[in-house]
Protein backbone atom coordinates (compact mmCIF):
# COMPACT_ATOMS: atom_id res chain seq x y z
CA UNK A 1 0.00 0.00 0.00
CA UNK A 2 2.82 2.12 0.62
CA UNK A 3 4.73 1.84 -2.34
CA UNK A 4 0.64 2.22 -4.12
CA UNK A 5 0.43 5.34 -2.89
CA UNK A 6 3.92 6.91 -4.05
CA UNK A 7 3.30 6.02 -7.57
CA UNK A 8 -0.43 7.23 -6.65
CA UNK A 9 1.08 10.83 -6.50
CA UNK A 10 4.14 11.14 -8.56
CA UNK A 11 3.42 8.63 -11.18
CA UNK A 12 7.05 8.29 -11.17
CA UNK A 13 8.17 5.46 -8.89
CA UNK A 14 10.37 3.92 -11.13
CA UNK A 15 14.04 5.02 -10.74
CA UNK A 16 17.16 3.79 -12.91
CA UNK A 17 20.17 2.94 -10.51
CA UNK A 18 21.16 2.71 -7.02
CA UNK A 19 23.72 5.26 -6.24
CA UNK A 20 24.31 3.69 -2.62
CA UNK A 21 26.06 1.25 -4.28
CA UNK A 22 28.56 0.98 -7.05
CA UNK A 23 27.57 -2.80 -7.99
CA UNK A 24 23.93 -0.93 -9.25
CA UNK A 25 23.39 0.89 -12.39
CA UNK A 26 24.28 4.07 -10.97
CA UNK A 27 28.24 2.87 -10.81
CA UNK A 28 27.77 1.79 -14.81
CA UNK A 29 26.64 5.33 -15.61
CA UNK A 30 29.98 6.80 -13.79
CA UNK A 31 32.18 5.85 -17.23
CA UNK A 32 32.32 9.57 -18.05
CA UNK A 33 32.22 11.96 -15.90
CA UNK A 34 30.53 14.15 -14.80
CA UNK A 35 30.09 17.72 -12.70
CA UNK A 36 29.08 17.97 -9.49
CA UNK A 37 25.88 18.88 -8.22
CA UNK A 38 25.59 22.76 -6.88
CA UNK A 39 23.79 23.03 -3.29
CA UNK A 40 19.75 23.21 -3.91
CA UNK A 41 19.97 21.73 -7.64
CA UNK A 42 18.59 18.36 -6.68
CA UNK A 43 15.87 19.67 -4.36
CA UNK A 44 14.65 22.22 -6.57
CA UNK A 45 14.18 19.68 -9.04
CA UNK A 46 12.48 17.06 -6.69
CA UNK A 47 10.00 19.87 -5.78
CA UNK A 48 9.52 21.12 -9.07
CA UNK A 49 8.67 17.64 -10.25
CA UNK A 50 6.95 17.20 -7.17
CA UNK A 51 4.64 20.16 -7.84
CA UNK A 52 4.30 19.53 -11.67
CA UNK A 53 3.19 16.06 -11.27
CA UNK A 54 0.32 17.12 -8.55
CA UNK A 55 -1.02 19.68 -10.57
CA UNK A 56 -1.45 16.95 -13.42
CA UNK A 57 -2.73 14.59 -11.25
CA UNK A 58 -5.52 17.15 -9.80
CA UNK A 59 -6.21 17.77 -12.97
CA UNK A 60 -9.72 16.43 -13.95
CA UNK A 61 -10.44 18.11 -17.46
CA UNK A 62 -7.58 16.39 -19.34
CA UNK A 63 -8.13 13.52 -21.87
CA UNK A 64 -6.57 10.38 -21.76
CA UNK A 65 -4.39 11.02 -24.81
CA UNK A 66 -3.23 14.62 -23.22
CA UNK A 67 -2.49 13.25 -19.59
CA UNK A 68 -0.49 10.74 -21.16
CA UNK A 69 1.43 12.78 -23.13
CA UNK A 70 2.02 15.29 -20.54
CA UNK A 71 3.41 12.49 -18.10
CA UNK A 72 5.70 11.32 -20.94
CA UNK A 73 6.99 14.35 -21.56
CA UNK A 74 7.71 14.69 -17.08
CA UNK A 75 8.88 11.59 -17.58
CA UNK A 76 11.89 12.03 -19.84
CA UNK A 77 12.48 15.50 -18.59
CA UNK A 78 13.40 14.07 -15.35
CA UNK A 79 14.49 11.07 -15.62
CA UNK A 80 17.37 8.88 -17.53
CA UNK A 81 15.47 6.93 -19.16
CA UNK A 82 17.46 5.11 -21.32
CA UNK A 83 19.79 4.28 -18.53
CA UNK A 84 16.82 2.59 -16.82
CA UNK A 85 16.06 1.36 -19.22
CA UNK A 86 19.42 -0.45 -20.11
CA UNK A 87 19.92 -1.61 -15.97
CA UNK A 88 16.54 -3.06 -16.29
CA UNK A 89 16.96 -5.85 -18.73
CA UNK A 90 20.30 -6.43 -17.10
CA UNK A 91 22.82 -8.75 -18.97
CA UNK A 92 20.16 -9.60 -21.94
CA UNK A 93 20.75 -5.70 -22.71
CA UNK A 94 24.14 -7.21 -24.32
CA UNK A 95 23.18 -10.03 -25.99
CA UNK A 96 19.94 -8.14 -27.64
CA UNK A 97 20.71 -6.93 -31.12
CA UNK A 98 20.40 -3.18 -32.16
CA UNK A 99 16.46 -3.93 -33.81
CA UNK A 100 15.77 -5.48 -30.33
CA UNK A 101 16.97 -3.09 -28.80
CA UNK A 102 14.78 -0.43 -30.65
CA UNK A 103 12.37 -2.46 -30.10
CA UNK A 104 12.63 -2.27 -26.19
CA UNK A 105 13.79 0.99 -25.85
CA UNK A 106 10.10 2.14 -26.70
CA UNK A 107 8.28 -0.68 -25.16
CA UNK A 108 9.80 0.21 -21.74
CA UNK A 109 9.11 3.98 -22.27
CA UNK A 110 5.38 3.18 -23.27
CA UNK A 111 4.88 0.58 -20.30
CA UNK A 112 6.86 2.82 -17.96
CA UNK A 113 4.17 5.79 -19.14
CA UNK A 114 1.06 3.92 -19.25
CA UNK A 115 1.57 1.66 -16.32
CA UNK A 116 1.54 4.67 -14.11
CA UNK A 117 0.08 6.92 -15.91
CA UNK A 118 -3.20 4.23 -15.44
CA UNK A 119 -3.02 4.94 -11.47
CA UNK A 120 -3.37 8.62 -11.45
CA UNK A 121 -7.13 8.14 -10.35
CA UNK A 122 -5.66 6.95 -7.22
CA UNK A 123 -4.68 10.22 -6.13
CA UNK A 124 -6.67 11.46 -3.09
CA UNK A 125 -4.72 14.41 -2.31
CA UNK A 126 -1.39 13.20 -0.49
CA UNK A 127 1.06 15.80 0.77
CA UNK A 128 4.10 15.80 -0.86
CA UNK A 129 7.19 17.60 1.63
CA UNK A 130 10.74 17.54 0.52
CA UNK A 131 12.97 16.96 3.75
CA UNK A 132 16.39 17.44 2.57
CA UNK A 133 19.52 17.29 0.65
CA UNK A 134 22.91 15.48 0.69
CA UNK A 135 25.19 16.12 -1.79
CA UNK A 136 28.58 12.84 -1.71
CA UNK A 137 32.13 13.02 -2.54
CA UNK A 138 31.47 12.45 -5.75
CA UNK A 139 29.10 15.18 -6.26
CA UNK A 140 25.82 12.86 -6.70
CA UNK A 141 22.63 13.89 -4.72
CA UNK A 142 19.72 12.33 -2.33
CA UNK A 143 16.70 14.28 -1.61
CA UNK A 144 14.76 13.02 1.16
CA UNK A 145 11.30 13.75 0.84
CA UNK A 146 7.56 12.49 3.04
CA UNK A 147 4.56 11.70 1.00
CA UNK A 148 1.77 12.41 4.17
CA UNK A 149 -1.52 10.27 2.99
CA UNK A 150 -4.86 11.07 5.04
CA UNK A 151 -5.43 8.94 7.42
CA UNK A 152 -2.10 6.68 6.90
CA UNK A 153 1.34 6.80 7.73
CA UNK A 154 4.22 8.52 5.65
CA UNK A 155 5.76 7.39 3.44
CA UNK A 156 9.57 7.74 3.18
CA UNK A 157 10.74 8.40 -0.91
CA UNK A 158 14.80 8.75 -1.20
CA UNK A 159 15.85 10.44 -4.50
CA UNK A 160 19.35 9.78 -6.12
CA UNK A 161 19.96 12.56 -8.40
CA UNK A 162 22.89 13.13 -10.87
CA UNK A 163 24.61 14.94 -13.53
CA UNK A 164 24.12 13.51 -16.72
CA UNK A 165 24.95 14.98 -20.77
CA UNK A 166 24.75 18.12 -19.07
CA UNK A 167 21.25 17.79 -17.24
CA UNK A 168 20.18 16.62 -13.76
CA UNK A 169 18.19 13.68 -13.85
CA UNK A 170 16.68 11.18 -11.25
CA UNK A 171 19.10 7.99 -11.36
CA UNK A 172 17.05 5.72 -8.43
CA UNK A 173 13.91 5.91 -6.23
CA UNK A 174 14.10 4.04 -2.96
CA UNK A 175 10.68 3.99 -1.48
CA UNK A 176 11.01 2.86 2.56
CA UNK A 177 14.13 1.04 1.53
CA UNK A 178 12.98 -0.66 -1.59
CA UNK A 179 14.72 0.52 -4.70
CA UNK A 180 12.31 1.02 -7.59
CA UNK A 181 15.00 -0.12 -10.10
CA UNK A 182 16.20 -3.21 -9.01
CA UNK A 183 12.27 -4.50 -8.23
CA UNK A 184 11.95 -3.70 -11.76
CA UNK A 185 15.37 -5.69 -13.14
CA UNK A 186 14.25 -8.76 -11.19
CA UNK A 187 10.56 -8.67 -12.73
CA UNK A 188 12.39 -8.56 -16.14
CA UNK A 189 14.77 -10.92 -15.40
CA UNK A 190 11.79 -13.63 -13.79
CA UNK A 191 10.03 -13.05 -17.40
CA UNK A 192 13.13 -13.52 -19.56
CA UNK A 193 13.90 -16.53 -17.56
CA UNK A 194 9.96 -18.14 -18.19
CA UNK A 195 10.80 -18.15 -22.24
CA UNK A 196 14.12 -19.33 -21.54
CA UNK A 197 16.25 -16.56 -22.42
CA UNK A 198 14.51 -15.45 -25.70
CA UNK A 199 14.71 -11.79 -25.88
CA UNK A 200 11.91 -11.69 -28.48
CA UNK A 201 9.54 -13.54 -26.58
CA UNK A 202 10.09 -11.44 -23.68
CA UNK A 203 9.64 -8.70 -25.75
CA UNK A 204 5.91 -10.23 -27.45
CA UNK A 205 5.51 -10.51 -23.12
CA UNK A 206 5.96 -6.57 -22.58
CA UNK A 207 4.12 -5.57 -25.69
CA UNK A 208 0.99 -7.70 -24.46
CA UNK A 209 1.20 -5.89 -20.80
CA UNK A 210 1.50 -2.40 -22.81
CA UNK A 211 -1.54 -2.96 -24.55
CA UNK A 212 -3.51 -4.53 -21.54
CA UNK A 213 -2.42 -1.70 -19.45
CA UNK A 214 -3.68 0.74 -22.38
CA UNK A 215 -7.01 -0.55 -22.29
CA UNK A 216 -7.12 -0.43 -18.45
CA UNK A 217 -6.45 3.25 -18.35
CA UNK A 218 -9.46 4.92 -17.66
Amino acid sequence: MKRRAVVSLLGLALGAFSAASPMTATGALAKSKNRALLPGEAKDLIKALGDAAVALLSDRSLSKPERTRRFRHLLNQSFAMKGIARFALGRYWRRADFPQRRRYLKLFEDYIVNSYAARFGNYGGELFIVAKEKINDRGWATVSTRIHRPGGEPVKVIWHLRERLGAVLIVDVVVEGISMSLTQRSDFAASIHTVGGDIDAFLDILEAKVRKVKQATP
